[in-house]
């Protein structure tokens, strides 16, 4: 009987094995939302890697290299897990793109930045992921949702915005 759990068992990983190697290479997720802000103020929040306080889903950030606008850093999350991160590349005001990459996968963000009637922002993130093990790219689709945390920190952002507003 244990023979036969274990070839269950065993299939079942070939089976979650060779679907994780038949998904898409990477995964690629957008999420846009209008901020009440201008571009330029949008652009310094995101930027700012030394004020990154209101982003409720890190528990800490540590800047490890700067040359110029560029920066290499490290995130803990909440639930302690670590990302580090280099700029790809800025154009003030409109355009900010990083890499990213931790022991499970690799990617890159952009984050396209437009100013809209009324002076507010048009804000364009869009994420794109490797996941390195196919069978951890199979349960990334089940239980790695990117469009909420990307959404919470559009949520995040746009409260802090709100608060530099009121002052």
């Amino acid at each position: 009987m244990a023979c036969y759990i274990l070839l269950f068992i065993a299939g079942l990983i070939l089976v979650v094995f060779i679907v994780g190697l038949c998904l898409p290479k990477e995964r690629v997720v957008i999420c846009q939302t209008t901020l009440n802000a201008p571009p330029e103020n949008v652009y310094n929040i995101v930027t700012d890697n030394d004020n990154w306080h209101y982003r409720k889903s890190i528990q800490e950030l540590r800047i490890v290299d700067r040359n110029g606008g560029a920066e290499k850093w490290v995130e803990t999350s909440a639930d302690g897990t670590t990302i580090d991160f280099a700029t790809r590349e800025k154009i003030p005001y409109s355009f900010y793109s990083f890499d990213m990459e931790s022991k499970l996968f690799k990617g890159y963000w952009t984050a396209d930045i437009k100013e809209i009637a009324g002076g507010k922002t048009l804000f364009t993130a869009t994420e794109y992921i490797q996941v390195k093990n196919p069978v951890i790219k199979v349960l990334s689709y089940l239980f790695f949702d990117i469009k909420k945390l990307m959404a919470d920190y559009q949520n995040d952002l746009m409260l802090e915005i709100e608060k530099r507003n009121s002052k």
